[in-house]
């Protein structure tokens, strides 16, 4: 799993250089603990910049000069995986003011059941789930922080990783849905035949 997702993130980011991507690059954003939840925790980011992965009790915030903005047609894709022990509760959402706001975020898994937004429950020890979330269903405006929760007040050993992460709407380039339906810089031949040979080695890997 881990050799197939590090191939993934790598030749993600080697399209994205290519065709003007919209996934987020966590390399490209200031991290903190949100709303003094970062309790007992750590932070760091992996995978050429595409994955952020949580540890411990922490709830944090990328943000910086540019403001997520929603509207009524918005999608949320990301891919999410945790491991180890499981936590009280997995989300993610928006805020502008370091305030815990139930409506802007969303709860997609672990032993609780919290007042955010439910999504579809992860299953825990399933490996990687993705979501797309009709956010503007849910709220519309622009934020300056997209926040990350891994809630584990009362269980140790929890971990989440979150990747390829991306906030499109129909006005806007969306590389999750969109690549090869639009008009955008290809990746050369070269990479398409690296992109087939990796496939190919993971796929005699599982057999």
């Amino acid at each position: 799993m881990k050799f197939l997702k590090a191939f993934v993130a790598c030749a993600t980011l080697l399209v994205a250089a290519n065709s003007n991507a919209a996934l987020i690059n966590f390399n490209d954003y200031s991290i903190e603990g949100f709303a003094g939840q970062d309790v007992n925790g750590t932070s760091t980011v992996s995978d050429f910049g595409l994955t952020l992965d949580l540890d411990g009790n922490t709830w944090v915030a990328i943000s910086n000069a540019f403001d997520f903005v929603i509207d009524p047609t918005s999608v949320l894709y990301f891919s999410f995986e945790a491991t180890g022990n499981e936590a009280e509760w997995y989300g993610i959402g928006f805020d502008n003011n370091d305030r815990v706001t139930a409506s802007s975020l969303f709860q997609f898994g672990g032993t609780d059941t919290t007042g955010a937004n439910q999504l579809t429950q992860y299953s825990f020890g399933s490996g990687v789930a993705t979501y797309a979330v009709n956010v503007g269903d849910f709220l519309t405006g622009a934020f300056s922080q997209m926040i990350f929760v891994l809630d584990a007040d009362n269980v140790s050993g929890t971990s989440a990783s979150f990747f390829d992460v991306e906030l499109c709407s129909s006005a806007t380039f969306c590389e999750t849905t969109s690549q090869g339906n639009v008009a955008v810089n290809t990746p050369s031949s070269t990479l398409l035949m690296l992109l087939s040979l990796g496939l190919l080695a993971t796929r005699i890997r599982r057999s």
